[in-house]
């Protein structure tokens, strides 16, 4: 049913009726009919992007273990053209991608930020899907959504690390760069966007020698693996002395392999980085 209301644009079906009654199947959320269809729903309702890319990465585990590929490259061109112009991903149903951009302004922007955070005295370097891009595709990934970048703090523990965290956003603010409107979690700081792009901040710090970097990093890189920061040969932007190691640990051995349904996964990071995360509860 949720299939043939894609197939037919049919505004008028009680998505939400059904997505309650898939709740209650209990034992059966597994099977494959059970996350075309909440995915199906989902699309329907506009709801969950980030889930649904999670359900969409299960449903092709599913059909790649039972050799029935071509079955969910149909769903996919199904979900695809149900949606045009609008594009899934983890952040939302957008009209725009990184494809389908000038980069020129992306990087005058991204340039600009890390101008101002180099005058209030912090390092950054390119980081996660940005880091990836210009490493392995020389350029922003064309699935991608966002520019994410990452800030030393002086910090020397979690707690520290918190405070100082909390501390630059009011420094941020009075910079001009904090995007208070995006803004949704003490986490990560959105800075200003541009072309719809949204910029991501994360928290890095260093102790006894180790580098957090939230929320992928926690320990797994020496200091020397980070700095000293070397320019990039694409975008001339910061990046990590060793961003192959890096991108190892935020994605796997396999991280030279494009794929637009990966999932990070954020409950390993929510654990390792409580130290840290519980100062802003």
């Amino acid at each position: 049913m949720a299939i043939g209301a894609l197939e037919a644009n049919d505004a008028t079906f009680d998505a939400i009726h059904y997505q309650n009654k898939l709740r209650a199947l209990g034992h059966r959320r597994k099977r494959a009919l059970f996350y075309e269809a909440m995915i199906a729903l989902c699309v329907l309702r506009r709801t969950q992007p980030s889930k649904t890319v999670r359900r969409l990465a299960n449903l092709r585990e599913i059909r790649e273990t039972r050799g029935e590929m071509a079955q969910f490259e149909s769903f996919t061109t199904l979900i695809e053209d149900h949606l045009a112009p609008l594009q899934l991903t983890n952040h939302g149903y957008r009209r725009h991608t990184l494809a389908d951009l000038d980069h020129g302004p992306i990087w005058e922007r991204v340039h600009a930020h890390i101008s101002v955070l180099a005058d209030l005295g912090y390092e950054v370097f390119l980081n996660s899907g940005t880091l990836l891009g210009v490493t392995r595709d020389k350029r922003l990934i064309d699935h991608d959504d966002d520019v994410d970048f990452a800030l030393i703090l002086r910090a020397r523990s979690p707690k520290g690390a918190a405070r100082e965290w909390r501390d630059l956003r009011e420094k941020l603010r009075i910079a001009g760069i904090f995007d208070e409107e995006n803004y949704k979690g003490a986490s990560i700081y959105k800075l200003t966007p541009v072309e719809g792009i949204q910029i991501d901040l994360f928290p890095a710090w260093f102790e006894n020698g180790r580098a957090f970097i939230y929320p992928h990093s926690f320990g797994d890189l020496a200091r020397e693996d980070v700095l000293p920061l070397q320019p990039c040969a694409v975008t001339g932007q910061p990046i990590p002395a060793n961003p192959e190691k890096m991108l190892v640990g935020n994605y796997g051995e396999n991280w030279q392999t494009p794929d637009p349904l990966f999932k990070f996964p954020w409950r390993r990071a929510h654990q390792q980085f409580a130290d840290f995360l519980e100062e802003f509860e």
